[in-house]
């Protein structure tokens, strides 16, 4: 059994689709079928029904993936083992939500890179439904959410930092007075901070002229400073225009917090051991 049909078995999967597949891998779709046909012969059992232009996995295949998995993650331990004793190389996958990325993470991705050049990062936005599943599944080696604390038995987390949140509205906005009736700016559904803004809107008792919702952190912060309306994010996004006195605000009682997440009893590579170390140091000073 060949490590890349392995890996032409995942990514199918993955991309749900041989043509996606050969794309992703660089390969003619004729050897991906080539691969699958040499799997499906060693197991003796077909791994894909084909439904019209879909591919869904037999129970065979629902069996294997997970095997696959762990042996494609062997492999990639095997060929690491060597790196512990020279100079990092290999890959990183992070999923990582943008608010981190934009305000946290460039001086870390910086410090890491003049240390560790050969070693390749990939960033993947972070799914906050789905991130559970894709650490799991390997389709990420850690993660790093802004939101409520996760206590998930499967999960190692780590509370980097504590980050407070603000209830943010121009500087033409009289709180007791415009409250009443306000045009609501929501980040997208599952999202941390929007669910602890649902819960400042029941406490304050704002009243709602519309709702209008993003999926950016940065246009939710513009639309605030063109007066549009109000919204609660994390400090961090807007300590440069609160420092200029460009809109307002004032602290929410409940903070969120910044954590590092990976799979337990999931082997670390030195790569993700170094950048996680360059991770802590940082956080040290937020």
């Amino acid at each position: 059994m060949e490590i890349r049909h392995l890996v032409t078995f995942i990514t199918i999967v993955e991309h749900e689709g041989f043509t996606k597949a050969a794309e992703h891998l660089g390969y003619a779709q004729s050897t991906i079928t080539l691969h699958i046909k040499a799997l499906e012969e060693e197991i003796n059992y077909p791994l894909f029904d084909r439904i019209g232009k879909r591919v869904i996995l037999t129970e065979t295949g629902k069996k294997l993936l997970p095997h696959a998995q762990k042996m494609l993650e062997l492999y990639h331990m095997i060929k690491e083992v060597t790196a512990a004793q020279g100079e990092l190389t290999g890959n990183i996958v992070i999923s990582i939500g943008e608010t981190l990325l934009i305000y946290r993470f460039p001086p870390i991705i910086e410090e890491f890179k003049k240390l560790h050049p050969h070693v390749n990062i990939e960033w993947h936005q972070l799914d906050s439904v789905q991130y559970k599943e894709n650490l799991m599944q390997g389709k990420s080696d850690i993660s790093f959410m802004l939101g409520t604390e996760v206590h998930d038995p499967n999960l190692y987390s780590e509370k980097l930092a504590e980050e407070p949140m603000m209830l943010l509205y121009p500087n033409s906005f009289e709180l007791q007075r415009d409250i009443v009736r306000s045009n609501l700016l929501f980040t997208e559904r599952g999202c941390g901070y929007r669910t602890l803004f649902e819960q400042c809107i029941e406490e304050y008792q704002i009243g709602i002229t519309s709702n209008i919702e993003f999926w950016s952190i940065e246009a939710v912060k513009q639309s605030i400073l063109s007066g549009m309306g109000i919204s609660l994010l994390p400090r961090i996004t807007v300590e440069k225009e609160l420092k200029e006195e460009k809109l307002s605000g004032q602290q929410y009682k409940q903070n969120l917090a910044t954590q590092l997440l990976y799979p337990k009893n999931k082997w670390i590579s030195p790569q993700v051991e170094a950048f996680i170390e360059i991770v802590r140091k940082h956080a040290s000073l937020w």
